[in-house]
């Protein structure tokens, strides 16, 4: 199963969200953070460890590692 992981940075924080797992939210302060409760969560949220996950950032968004 393919689960797509949408990234957006507010103003403080990076959130996660999935069209595959509705009403789910992941928030943190930096993006490696915010990636890893990312891909444990929709692990956790479905019950499920063989996921092929797609991580979505918007274009032209910084991403510091």
């Amino acid at each position: 199963m393919v689960v797509r992981i949408l990234y957006r940075q507010d103003e403080d924080t990076w959130v996660a969200t999935s069209p595959e797992v509705p009403r789910w939210t992941a928030v943190a302060d930096t993006f490696p953070e915010a990636q890893r409760l990312a891909e444990e969560g929709v692990r956790f949220a479905l019950d499920r460890n063989d996921l092929t996950i797609e991580n979505y950032v918007p274009a032209n968004t910084s991403v510091a590692a």
